[in-house]
């Protein structure tokens, strides 16, 4: 009941009656500190590792993750170069939003993404999908083409 309420806050804030979207931390993404952050932050979000094994295969989450209607965050630029990953994105329907800067550290992660949350949400709700963003520490976030 807690998180629910935590949830409507935010939804209330940023203008919409919508349900918040999880957000799906990819393993090259996560660290503990990130996942502190976000439950401090009442962020609802899926690690990696709590519904996958760390050898499945990106298609095969990244397809579970259209179906679960979760926001992806990842580190992994390949995505959008890989075919079959490529294919399991544009099928799955996903907003995901990459972390451009892979020398980030986790606490400058955990700060960025409990801080781009709201705009994550504006984004995953009004854009077209599938769709990709780019995100830097610098809290650009730029549609790749």
């Amino acid at each position: 009941m807690l998180a629910k309420q935590k949830s409507k806050k935010r939804s209330a804030s940023s203008g919409s009656a919508l349900p918040d979207l999880p957000l799906f931390i990819d393993r090259c993404a996560w660290s503990k500190r990130l996942g502190e952050a976000l439950k401090t932050a009442g962020i609802e979000h899926i690690a990696h590792h709590e519904r996958f094994a760390p050898s499945c295969p990106d298609d095969e989450w990244l397809s579970a993750a259209g179906q679960e209607n979760w926001i992806v965050v990842t580190r992994d630029q390949n995505i959008r170069r890989k075919a079959n990953e490529l294919k399991a994105f544009r099928d799955a329907g996903l907003i995901v939003f990459a972390l451009a800067s892979g020398n980030a550290s986790a606490a400058d992660t955990a700060n960025l993404l409990v801080d781009l949350y709201p705009r994550f949400l504006q984004l995953a709700r009004n854009t077209k999908r599938p769709a990709m963003f780019s995100v830097s520490l610098g809290r650009t976030i730029s549609l790749v083409r």
